[in-house]
């Protein structure tokens, strides 16, 4: 019999995991906001400069999210210098699965060709893949037998909107905001600390605000696809979500993690979030007393891409060279449910 003195503990070898490569993709088909409002027949000119979104990209009539997650962790992959096979583990953040089961992840993991890695999806909407990043870190530190984990956060929300119907104002505004791709990070052993800390907030009274309503609580039949009630719906009821819900609670959120390692928010030096609304994050900078040059916004050329925004908005501050050696990255995301997520980074 193994004595508890005998086994070996995760505590043994603790190591750190570091962000090691990163990759995005977008589909081929792009939507100017010129080219949506005359399909429309409705100016979204103001709606969408306030909002910052300036483009949406739709994935072709094959493409399925694990193909966008493909693509952007193949890029993910060179970028760190490995090969599929050196992967340990995927874990796939989407609220867009190809199917409801099988596992997205197994998909990907097959279209990558990544045999030696075990894998699952997870689904919190649109915060999912700054949870995936804790997770992979977490797995990382703990399990000495994973070294190499892709993080691949894909979002295919617009095969769930109703294009065929501008008549209502929920119809126009979900085919204003939404956009595909998908962006990827590898994450790897490092003896340097690089993952530091994670928070998270639920507050499941607004799981009724918007999302895609069928399931077992509500199976699909005959007359929801009828009535089109299939699609992504907002729902106007008494646990409508306050416009300045994210504002509100981003900035404790932030302070809570700088906290969990003692440090403070004007230590940071990037932090990045959904890009769903320049002037959510404008404000949000504002109370955490940042200067708009710290964080990066990408809507305005990508679109508002979901459970890939903060990984598209990461890969293209890298290329813009606005992230460096030893800086504080934090990434903050929120999603339907209502859940919210902050997974903080010391740039190696």
């Amino acid at each position: 019999m193994t004595e508890p003195s005998d086994l070996r503990l995760p505590t043994d070898n603790i190591c750190s995991a570091k962000i090691a490569g990163t990759g995005m993709y977008l589909p081929e088909k792009k939507i100017t906001n010129r080219e949506l409002g005359k399909k429309m027949n409705y100016d979204v000119e103001d709606y969408l400069e306030e909002k910052g979104i300036g483009v949406r990209f739709q994935a072709g009539p094959e493409e399925s999210t694990s193909d966008l997650a493909a693509e952007a962790s193949s890029r993910a992959l060179d970028d760190a210098g490995l090969s599929a096979n050196d992967l340990d583990l995927i874990i796939l953040a989407t609220d867009t699965p190809d199917y409801v089961t099988p596992p997205t992840s197994a998909i990907l993991q097959h279209k990558l060709g990544a045999e030696n890695a075990g894998s699952f999806d997870i689904n919190a909407a649109c915060t999912d893949e700054t949870l995936g990043l804790a997770i992979g870190s977490q797995y990382i530190t703990l399990d000495q037998e994973i070294e190499n984990v892709l993080v691949a956060g894909a979002y295919g929300m617009t095969k769930w909107l109703d294009w065929g119907d501008y008549s209502d104002s929920t119809s126009k505004v979900l085919g204003m905001l939404f956009s595909d791709g998908g962006g990827a990070v590898v994450l790897s052993s490092s003896e340097q600390p690089g993952y530091l800390a994670s928070n998270t907030l639920t507050e499941g009274e607004f799981w009724d605000a918007y999302g895609i309503y069928l399931g077992t609580a509500n199976p699909p039949d005959r007359e929801m696809v009828e009535k089109k009630e299939h699609y992504l719906r907002f729902h106007e009821n008494e646990h409508h979500v306050p416009p300045d819900f994210n504002e509100d609670r981003w900035p404790k959120l932030i302070e809570e993690t700088m906290d969990k390692v003692n440090a403070e928010v004007k230590d940071l030096d990037s932090v990045l979030f959904n890009q769903i609304d320049k002037s959510t994050i404008e404000e949000t900078m504002g109370r955490l007393d940042l200067d708009p040059s710290r964080t990066h916004l990408v809507m305005d050329k990508f679109g508002y891409a979901g459970s890939a925004s903060v990984l598209m908005a990461l890969h293209d501050a890298l290329g813009e060279g606005k992230i460096g050696s030893g800086d504080l990255v934090a990434f903050c995301t929120s999603g339907a449910g209502f859940v919210m997520s902050v997974s903080l980074f010391r740039w190696i």
